[in-house]
């Protein structure tokens, strides 16, 4: 006997109940009774003597032995001498829901892996309480991330649902919380953004990692005058390789019938890095820019704007004259597919020339989007939008100590 309640004790280790089991139609049912007559504030934490009549609450625990377990609590409604007058705190059960604290711990742990269906059938409830618990949890995590002392941050776009639809995400880049989401990428929304940071933290942001979007530039010039605009490298090293494939396929279409075998089924050759390049895939490389010239010049001009960006030798002062003369080869050999790609980088010079200074690119990025990917294929997403930013917050948190 005294083996049985040493063991019910170490599962039920609720001070002030003693607990016992009994089974109810395949479920487990504790009663625990109480062990004091008194009743503990929920307002000023004292005991209570003074107890109105007392109610009995069933809630939700952990499973026991593969089973549903139910504990059965008499709960006490008192009257206080503070004024308080109303149920007595009970620190193992949740305030708003029928469980308890250690089955909604559970819970938040099993939704940071699983989908919320997943969740609600491993542990049987409903799966809307569970993403109430999950939400709620969420939340509580929010104001210490915003407690960052923000100096360098990056903004990045992220496509939440077909059709373009796009929202705009503000991270500390150091620790790589996210700090604010925007539910669009238009200039009023995105100021209205960072107006909600505060004066304080917009004066404390020195460094801003972007891509060239005008509307995040306007924003971020005007509310952050003292921070240096570091445009990502991986946005122009992006539009240039779109320039290199838009004239792969413009000679592809030129073509004789000889050119388009060699040509057809090339174009990730083409498009990587010559010295990422396989012994056998140089060989089809040389031979395709054997057979067509433009587009051996457009290749050779790839290499060198990644060279240049890849640079970690040369001055500033040098860097700056290679990429010049990296604009005057793309005018010199006509390669219209490029004129745009040039006059982008001739506008956001001063941004392109901070990444040499400060070396910030976006590449964490990558990862990040990773994790939405995830988070919208475990079916957060679109029907309930604030519940799938909140995980989005969340997930950029795990990283954060």
């Amino acid at each position: 006997m005294e083996t049985l309640n040493s063991v019910l004790k170490t599962l039920f280790p609720f001070k002030g109940y003693k607990p016992s089991v009994r089974q109810n139609e395949g479920k487990i049912l504790v009663q625990l009774k109480s062990r004091r007559k008194c009743g503990i504030c929920p307002s000023c934490g004292k005991r209570c003597r003074d107890v109105e009549t007392v109610y009995t609450r069933t809630v939700r625990d952990l499973d026991l032995s593969r089973q549903e377990c139910f504990l059965v609590i008499p709960e006490k409604k008192i009257l206080c001498k503070c004024g308080y007058r109303g149920i007595e705190k009970l620190d193992f059960v949740s305030k708003s829901r029928r469980v308890t604290l250690r089955m909604e711990a559970y819970v938040v742990s099993l939704a940071e892996k699983m989908s919320l269906i997943d969740v609600a059938q491993t542990v049987r409830l409903d799966w809307k309480t569970v993403k109430e618990i999950d939400r709620d949890y969420i939340k509580t995590l929010l104001p210490d991330a915003l407690q960052i002392k923000l100096r360098r941050i990056a903004i990045d776009e992220i496509a939440i649902m077909k059709g373009h639809k796009y929202c705009t995400i503000i991270r500390d880049y150091d620790t790589g919380v996210v700090i604010k989401i925007c539910i669009s990428r238009t200039y009023d929304e995105v100021k209205k953004a960072l107006l909600d940071l505060g004066k304080e933290k917009l004066e404390q942001i020195r460094f801003v990692s972007l891509d060239m979007w005008d509307p995040y530039i306007k924003a971020l010039t005007e509310l952050c005058p003292h921070a240096k605009l570091v445009f990502d490298k991986f946005h122009v090293v992006k539009k240039i390789n779109e320039a290199l494939d838009s004239l792969r396929k413009s000679e592809f279409s030129k073509a004789d019938p000889k050119e388009r075998k060699m040509m057809k089924h090339r174009r990730f050759i083409i498009l990587k890095r010559r010295e990422n390049l396989e012994h056998e895939e140089r060989d089809k490389l040389r031979t395709i820019m054997k057979m067509n010239k433009r587009l051996y010049k457009s290749y050779l001009l790839k290499e060198q704007i990644l060279s240049i960006f890849n640079d970690t030798v040369s001055t500033f002062e040098q860097i700056e004259k290679r990429l010049n003369t990296w604009f005057e080869n793309v005018y010199n050999n006509c390669m219209n597919e490029f004129y745009g790609v040039v006059s982008m980088m001739k506008n956001h010079l001063y941004g392109i020339l901070n990444y040499f200074r400060y070396g910030m690119t976006n590449a964490i990025a990558e990862g990040f989007n990773t994790k939405i990917n995830i988070i919208k294929r475990r079916a957060y997403g679109f029907k309930d939008l604030e519940y799938f930013l909140l995980k989005i917050y969340q997930s950029s948190l795990r990283r954060f100590p």
